[in-house]
Formats: C-alpha cells, structure tokens, sequence
C-alpha cells in the first residue's frame, strides 16, 4: 500500500493518508497541522498568503498556494487527498455577503471540488454560532433547530448545508465547538489582558451568563477522531468540554496565576449599543471590521452559550482531557511566553 497509507481500525480497506487542511496558517488550523503530522498523516496545507508561515516552519507538510473561494488554485491542492479538514472561515467582516462569500459559498466550492477529486471524507470545523444560543437551563443539542443570531452563524450554517447539499458519495462530518482557546489565539487575548494589567473583567448585562469552551489541542485531537472513524458518519457533533463556565470565573483562575485581585466591569447594555454603532461607523470609514458590531453584541447579550457533548462522547468515546481550569492555564501560560500580557 506504500508509505503514505495505512489500514484502518476495524475494517479492512486500505486508505491514503493525506489530508488537505484549509486555514493551516491560522489558530486552529495550525495546531490541526501539527496533530496530523504526529498522528503519521501526509500533511498538505492549503495557504493563501506564503508569507504567513510562522506557526508551520519547520513542519514537512506541502504548501500549495491557494485560496477556498480561487477554483483555480483546488484541482491542485485537492489531487491526491483522501481527506479533507475544512479549517479556514471568516470570522469578521464588514458586511454579511464577505461572510457568506467565504464561509458558506466557500465550503460548496471546496466541497464541489473534494467530490470532483474523488475525496473520501471532507471534515467541516463549523460552530457553535450556527446553532445559536441556549437558554440558561438547557444546554444546546444537535437534534435542536439552529437559530443564529448573527450574521457570522448564519453564515456557518449556510456553509454546512452547502457541505450536505454538495456531498454526494464523499462522507462527510460537521464538528462544531464552542469557544476555543489555548497557544495562538488573539480572540481572547483582551480579556487576560484586563485582568492581568487592570484586574478587571467584563460583566454583560444582568451578569452571570455561561459559555461551553474547549481547549484547541482537544479540538484538533477531535478532527483526527472523525478523520478516522469508521462509525458515526454524515453527521453534526458538538465538542466541548462537559463543564461550562463564566466569564467571572475565568477571571478568576486568570487572577490566580497572575497574583492579583479582579473585580468586574459591569457594561450596560444601552451604553454597549451605542458603543457598537460608534465602532461600527469608524469600521465602515476605515475600511476595516469592528471589533464591537452589533452582531458581536447580539451574542453577548444572549443569555447563554452552552452546548451538549454528550453525542460525540456516546458515538466515538471522546472526551476532552483538559479541565477549563487547564485550558485557562495553557492559554495563560502562552500569552505570557509571548508577552502578550
């Protein structure tokens, strides 16, 4: 079967085993990188711009250049591959039609092109946000109706029916997680850096509200769980830690490893709203996203971001080996190594 193949557990076909992982130069995608490699995989790494290498140098992966939404760069970064992880996805925009572009009509070209290649799985990194939130009592499930709120979910969720619509004989799986932290990530870098400069931390609203979370190495230990699973196919699976947490309550582990009191910042909603209009309007002059836009402050406001990892933890026996705690702690530890706090 040669080098680059191996037999998988409990059948006996024979399979390649390069992936084709998109967003390979970003948070997830880069660690997505890393856990194939180790995993034995031939790795192949979709990059739009080859000047953004920093977290892939030194690593024996290919580098095709290329782009989700250029099909003229797929034919040849798809040739070959057996598996797909579909990592890369918009998270900010100005407008809604850049996050449908890359995130929903994106995934359809890629996911037409995988068919095209004669692909065998093509694995999507969606999210929590195209489920929508949960209430305060009750964690969302994946038999739920999705109900985004944002344009961003909406979008992710657009994006996951164009993979179901597109994918014909090639298997197909939706993983979505909630938050994701750990070594790399920017998005939550402003609320360690509060409480460890200011020991501060932000109270939405009436307060209180609980998000689910996952660190990234448990996320990217998921995607090589479904990349090769033999069961459980052609399906949506929520992976997240099984506890839930508050933004206080991580203020406080951040508090403790940095030695310093925290106290909340308490931010009416009123007063966010019309904070958001502000950075919405200097974004739209400038040319660049707002990091506070209305539909940031939409999912917020919401009363809870809570997802069931029951189904995945019954279909494959995954669980995430890192507590919160230790997630909080990892990230911590990076930030700090970086100096970024």
């Amino acid at each position: 079967a040669g080098a680059n193949s191996r037999r998988t557990q409990g059948a006996n076909r024979v399979v390649t085993e390069r992936v084709l992982i998109t967003g390979g130069t970003g948070f997830i995608g880069s660690h997505a990188v890393e856990a194939f490699v180790s995993a034995g995989w031939t790795v192949r790494a979709l990059v739009r711009n080859p000047d953004r290498l920093r977290w892939l140098a030194g690593q024996p992966v290919e580098l095709p250049v290329g782009a989700v939404d250029d099909p003229a760069t797929l034919n040849e970064a798809l040739a070959g591959c057996d598996t797909v992880v579909h990592c890369a996805g918009l998270t900010k925009a100005r407008r809604a039609a850049e996050f449908h572009r890359i995130n929903a009509e994106g995934t359809r070209l890629l996911a037409e092109h995988a068919q095209r290649a004669g692909v065998r799985r093509f694995i999507l990194c969606s999210s929590q946000a195209a489920a929508g939130p949960s209430t305060e009592e009750i964690a969302t499930a994946e038999s739920d109706e999705p109900h985004p709120i944002t344009e961003y979910g909406r979008s992710k969720l657009a994006g996951e029916r164009a993979l179901r619509e597109t994918a014909r004989e090639m298997e197909w799986i939706i993983l979505r997680p909630p938050a994701v932290l750990g070594p790399r990530d920017e998005q939550f870098r402003p609320l360690f850096q509060a409480v460890v400069r200011h020991g501060r931390y932000p109270e939405f609203g009436k307060g209180g509200q609980r998000y689910s979370m996952i660190g990234v190495h448990d996320f990217v230990r998921a995607l090589i769980v479904a990349a090769s699973a033999e069961t459980g196919l052609n399906d949506v699976y929520f992976v997240a830690n099984s506890l839930s947490v508050s933004w206080a309550e991580a203020a406080a582990i951040i508090s403790r490893l940095a030695g310093r009191r925290v106290r909340p910042l308490r931010l009416n909603p009123a007063l966010l709203s019309i904070l958001g209009m502000t950075t919405e309007a200097t974004a739209w002059f400038s040319g660049k996203s707002a990091l506070l836009s209305q539909d940031k402050l939409r999912e917020i406001l919401a009363p809870a971001w809570v997802c069931s990892a029951e189904k995945i933890r019954r279909t494959w026996n995954f669980e995430c080996m890192q507590s919160c705690e230790e997630v909080v702690r990892v990230t911590y530890e990076a930030y700090r190594n970086a100096n970024w706090i």
